[in-house]
């Protein structure tokens, strides 16, 4: 989905935040301190907290215009059209895939990629909403009410469904996008745009889904590792089999310190390698201790 769908509403909350320390402290208006802001949206919220109140809002209720969802009946049309688009050994082996994981077999539900120019969602399946479950306390909204389980396993199931449905490929980990319900025109658009396409997983969205499952694991469980209600149990249960499903996978790449990794396809088996363009080492790739620092508290 669109990421500023994510980031943004998290931006004004922040701000709202900075405003109300600003007033407790005792400091000067905004303008008195900041002339420069004058006229900009941050001084209107400075003066009426209600009007941030209401951008929050709006821009929550963003990610509702990039949902879609697909029977199994769709799922099996889009798919099976996307797979005889491609190489006979590619197609060979990915509905083999399909048919030892029976991904067909549940309706699946995600998050767009993007809006056409009409406003209508462009149903690429991809990793953007991994950035949501890091940022937010999905869990503790179901223990007040204001979520179900059902609804924050559904956000993540695309992650694990197998590829071509999903995102999920063994030996590799989530694809960063999924554009078998798309159309032809997409479908050629990412054939240029490797980078950014489902022949790529992207090492940042791999620790950022990670990091956003045991944060959710965390929420659900008392310091001795049970869950904090005995109805969590099985959403436990469901969220540690997808983190380690995801680990292992990534973990038997062999690149999950690279930028991004591809795979190819030859005699049958897949096999994960190097992006061409690929950097080793950059400042993100710190990220990687602190994963490993959450994983090692998951009980």
């Amino acid at each position: 989905m669109d990421i500023n769908a994510i980031w943004v509403p998290q931006a004004l909350e922040s701000i709202g935040v900075i405003l109300g320390t600003v007033h407790a402290l005792g400091l000067p208006p905004l303008e008195s301190l900041a002339p420069e802001v004058a006229g900009m949206p941050i001084t209107e919220y400075d003066r009426d907290p209600e009007a941030l109140r209401r951008a929050v809002e709006t821009w929550r209720g963003a990610a509702r215009h990039f949902e879609v969802a697909f029977t199994t009946a769709e799922i099996r049309s889009h798919v099976n059209a996307r797979l005889d688009s491609l190489p006979v050994n590619e197609r060979r082996y990915w509905e083999t895939v399909l048919h030892e994981s029976r991904a067909f077999w549940e309706p699946i539900r995600f998050a767009a990629l993007s809006l056409d120019s009409v406003g209508r969602p462009i149903p690429v399946a991809n990793t953007d909403p991994a950035t949501r479950l890091f940022l937010e306390d999905l869990t503790s909204d179901v223990l007040r009410g204001a979520s179900t389980t059902d609804r924050v396993l559904k956000e993540i199931d695309v992650f694990a469904r197998p590829y071509p449905v999903g995102l999920f490929v063994d030996r590799v980990g989530p694809l960063v996008a999924n554009d078998a319900y798309a159309t032809p025109a997409v479908w050629r658009m990412f054939r240029d745009d490797l980078y950014h396409s489902p022949r790529v997983v992207w090492g940042r969205e791999v620790n950022l889904f990670v990091l956003g499952l045991t944060n959710q694991i965390g929420a659900a469980q008392d310091a001795n590792g049970a869950p904090r209600d005995p109805s969590l149990a099985s959403y436990v249960r469901s969220l540690k089999e997808i983190l380690t499903q995801t680990v292992d996978a990534v973990e038997a790449s062999g690149l999950k310190h690279n930028e991004l990794w591809s795979y190819r396809i030859e005699g049958g088996r897949l096999v994960p390698l190097r992006y061409a363009t690929s950097t080793d080492i950059q400042l993100w790739n710190v990220t990687d201790l602190t994963v490993q620092f959450a994983l090692a508290g998951v009980k």
